[in-house]
């Protein structure tokens, strides 16, 4: 890879993360729309789009942060790539263990504690959602099966027809502050890593405390009372107008 590489696939992932999320947009609305007409199916079908979405969201985002202009050198993204041809979680890992080395000024065991924390959520907020996605990709929006496919996948199989919408938003705020956390340390290690990791973090712990307490259950009520609201908003509007017409000799 030459350094005009890097910059066409920065410019390429930008576009990617940006199309990505104007279909995140495009399937949680049908998602909103089926669930407040009581068409579960649906809203259940898009939602494991929305998974793939995520995935691949994900994904982009994760090639776009590691070709940031001036971040990690050519060879520092090849050792990284070769790390992702087998598992993305180690990608991930390798690529914060290459940056957190240009951290400089501040306590001994800042960037081990750093380097800790950010991969106890790669674990939890990369691995899973990669793993499901796989299953989804190969047609296995029910029943999961093992690596081989040779039998069921009883653990996968709970988590693929488990997941929902709400799970996903968790995810992808998760995923958000991860990735903001590390682009901060590829883009600026001395500065607005030393000024924003804290803040990224306590941003990140109460959104996923504030979002641990959502339900899917929660949302279709909601939906559906915002629904009703809007139909009753429009017949009071419809009737007034009526009324005017007919005060009027209309």
């Amino acid at each position: 890879m030459l350094e005009s590489d890097r910059l066409d696939v920065f410019a390429a992932q930008t576009e990617n993360v940006r199309a990505l999320e104007q279909a995140w947009k495009h399937i949680n609305k049908t998602i909103n729309a089926a669930y407040s007409s009581g068409d579960n199916s649906t809203a259940e079908i898009h939602t494991k789009l929305l998974a793939q979405v995520y995935c691949a969201f994900a994904e982009a985002v994760f090639s776009k942060v590691i070709h940031t202009p001036d971040g990690l050198t050519l060879d520092e993204i090849a050792q990284v790539k070769s790390k992702g041809k087998k598992n993305i979680v180690e990608a991930w890992k390798k690529c914060v263990e290459l940056s957190l080395r240009r951290v400089q000024g501040k306590s001994s065991g800042h960037v081990a504690n750093t380097r800790q924390k950010i991969e106890s959520l790669i674990d939890q907020y990369i691995y899973d959602p990669s793993l499901l996605r796989n299953k989804i990709a190969h047609g296995q929006w029910k029943v999961a099966l093992n690596t081989n496919n040779t039998k069921v996948n009883s653990t996968l199989t709970s988590k693929v027809q488990a997941i929902t919408v709400v799970d996903l938003y968790r995810h992808k705020e998760a995923f958000q502050s991860l990735f903001r956390i590390v682009e901060d340390i590829i883009e600026s290690p001395n500065k607005a890593h030393h000024r924003d990791y804290w803040v990224h973090i306590s941003q990140f712990e109460k959104s996923q405390l504030k979002m641990s307490t959502w339900t899917v259950e929660n949302k279709v009520s909601a939906l559906k009372a915002k629904k009703e609201r809007s139909k009753l908003a429009k017949g009071i509007t419809s009737q007034s107008t009526r009324t005017q017409r007919s005060c009027a000799g209309v």
